[in-house]
């Protein structure tokens, strides 16, 4: 075999033997994402390493804890599952703690983001608060023969799922910049439904006034990372973690990447907490 095509397999085979056992590092894997959608992942990086909100708090994070996260992207049921199972170190999950305290061990908040309808300044409508009201509208447009409203929102995101359950007829596309494009060239008939940081970064790089969007904040999710209750030592690592994500709040690191994706101010009616 080649010297070249040997040390190819070689490094293959060490960084399999690195991921794979659960003691050649404190850090196996860490699954940031449920799909590689906001808040994760922002348009515009590179695959390597993507940015992202909740990607470089954990990142930093660890960083100081003398470790280095590696990142997997795959939907959030396979995420969790990969996790339980012990393939990979930790996953993140949002939504209500409770629903996820029987499988996980919670980190304390990472970030906490309002969720928004967004649509374009046009909208002469009652205002869309909640997910119950974006199905009334939705309904009413229809009934009155005014068209349809379509509603999207981005595939894999978690708010998907309760919009469905309003009663919403939901479309899903490819990602913000997209999402956005719609909701501008449609004039108040799109509605996106997401996490308010995506669609304020992205206006904020491709140069869209958010004078042309209004934002109705629906409601807040909060992000955790998580680790599988079966993993010896969870609360532990989780408590570790935890102290070096508290030193990023007292020193202003996490202040400073909500800054730089434009989450100081996340929508047109709402600022955001961190904690």
């Amino acid at each position: 075999m080649p010297m070249i095509a040997r040390l190819i397999v070689l490094v293959s085979l060490m960084g399999f033997l690195n991921l794979a056992s659960g003691e050649a590092r404190a850090l196996d894997l860490v699954n940031v994402v449920l799909a590689p959608m906001p808040p994760f992942v922002i348009e515009g990086g590179t695959l390597g390493s993507p940015p992202g909100i909740v990607s470089e708090i954990i990142t930093e994070a660890y960083r100081r804890d003398g470790k280095r996260p590696y990142y997997a992207y795959m939907p959030a049921a396979r995420a969790e599952h990969t996790v339980r199972n012990g393939r990979a170190m930790a996953t993140v999950v949002s939504g209500d703690p409770g629903d996820h305290a029987g499988s996980f061990v919670l980190s304390n908040s990472l970030l906490r983001t309002p969720v928004s309808a967004v649509i374009a300044s046009g909208h002469a409508g009652p205002p869309l608060t909640s997910f119950k009201a974006v199905a009334e509208r939705q309904a009413t447009i229809l009934t009155e023969g005014q068209g349809r409203l379509r509603v999207i929102s981005i595939h894999g995101d978690p708010v998907i799922d309760d919009l469905h359950e309003a009663g919403v007829e939901v479309e899903e596309v490819p990602g913000i910049e997209s999402a956005m494009s719609l909701v501008v060239r449609a004039d108040g008939r799109v509605v996106l439904v997401t996490f308010s940081n995506a669609a304020v970064h992205l206006a904020q790089n491709t140069g869209v006034p958010l004078a042309q969007f209004q934002s109705f904040t629906i409601g807040y999710s909060d992000f955790y990372l998580a680790i599988s209750r079966t993993r010896p030592g969870a609360i532990d690592l989780a408590n570790r973690f935890n102290r070096s994500l508290e030193t990023l709040r007292l020193d202003g690191t996490i202040d400073a990447i909500l800054d730089r994706y434009g989450a100081g101010r996340t929508s047109p009616d709402q600022s955001p907490t961190t904690d």
